[in-house]
């Protein structure tokens, strides 16, 4: 497993930029190819909540399927959630921290473990270049969500 971290600082109270980062909706507008959605019959994300992204072209693509580990909406002092990606072609773990910064600005800080499940153990080094590679996009795509 392979770490990348991203930092974003929004003008955005704590609540709204949750609220944002959260809309799965707003992911499937932001990630090009893929829709986001919950896991029936979950009705809103929290705790123990399923969820998944499609990324197809045609009848080609992909599940990456998740789950939410620990769902704490931001308060005075911050928010946190966790997230573990289950699927078989990208696993992992994500932790979004929020923090309210100076002049009302929050700050978030993704950190995701990248694992690719299906890749043999003497190729483990590309988990490396797959996490370098993912997090301008993901920096691209919280940049975009918060907008």
């Amino acid at each position: 497993m392979s770490e990348f971290v991203v930092r974003v600082e929004t003008e955005l109270e704590p609540q709204v930029a949750w609220a944002r980062l959260w809309d799965l909706e707003r992911h499937t507008a932001v990630i090009p190819l893929t829709t986001v959605a919950l896991d029936p019959p979950a009705l809103a994300l929290g705790e123990g909540v399923g969820f998944t992204g499609r990324t197809a072209l045609g009848p080609l693509g992909f599940d990456d399927t998740m789950r939410v580990l620990v769902w704490e909406p931001p308060s005075a002092s911050g928010g946190r959630a966790v997230v573990t990606k289950t699927g078989a072609l990208i696993a992992g773990r994500i932790e979004a921290t929020f923090a309210p910064s100076r002049g009302g600005k929050t700050q978030i800080t993704w950190r995701q473990d990248v694992a690719l499940p299906w890749l043999p153990s003497r190729l483990s080094w590309a988990e490396g270049l797959a996490a370098r590679a993912a997090a301008p996009g993901y920096r691209r795509v919280l940049r975009t969500l918060l907008d």
